[in-house]
């Protein structure tokens, strides 16, 4: 089985690309695929200016996958019961690049080392600060390809 944490914006190719939904909702009711995410993917998607889409992105959401706790706690971000607390703390600093503006990248990059699993991503910079950190990284559409999904232009 394929276990994978979500970042927010690897929700909206899911709900983009024509029949992008139903691979994801067969291989995850199949047992070939466990999505995860956290407070801050709700938090993100629920801040999404478009009603329409707003309600899109977090149906798919809730629909595909699972709420976890975050992988480490981070004031001002974290909200209580729904954050672990992180031993290595060294690790949240490293995919934050130091930069409090990333903090929310950081805590979803944090599930996926502490849940052993990998990130999917479509943000450049966070697949790079994860990887430099050994997490197994995959774009919406590695993990749509993985699935058997093949784009019609």
């Amino acid at each position: 089985m394929r276990r994978a944490v979500l970042d927010s914006n690897a929700v909206d190719p899911f709900i983009d690309l024509t029949g992008a939904q139903d691979v994801v909702r067969v291989a995850v009711r199949s047992g070939q695929l466990e999505l995860l995410f956290t407070h801050v993917n709700i938090d993100e998607l629920a801040a999404t200016p478009d009603a329409d889409r707003r309600s899109r992105l977090l149906l798919a959401l809730v629909d595909f996958g699972h709420l976890v706790p975050t992988g480490a706690f981070a004031v001002d971000f974290s909200r209580l019961g729904h954050a672990r607390l992180m031993d290595d703390a060294d690790v949240v600093e490293a995919l934050r690049s130091r930069n409090v503006d990333h903090t929310r990248d950081a805590l979803i990059a944090s599930t996926a080392v502490f849940e052993k699993c990998a990130l999917v991503t479509n943000e450049k910079r966070l697949t790079a600060r994860a990887r430099d950190r050994g997490i197994e990284v995959l774009s919406s559409l590695d993990l749509l390809h993985e699935l058997g999904f093949t784009s019609n232009p």
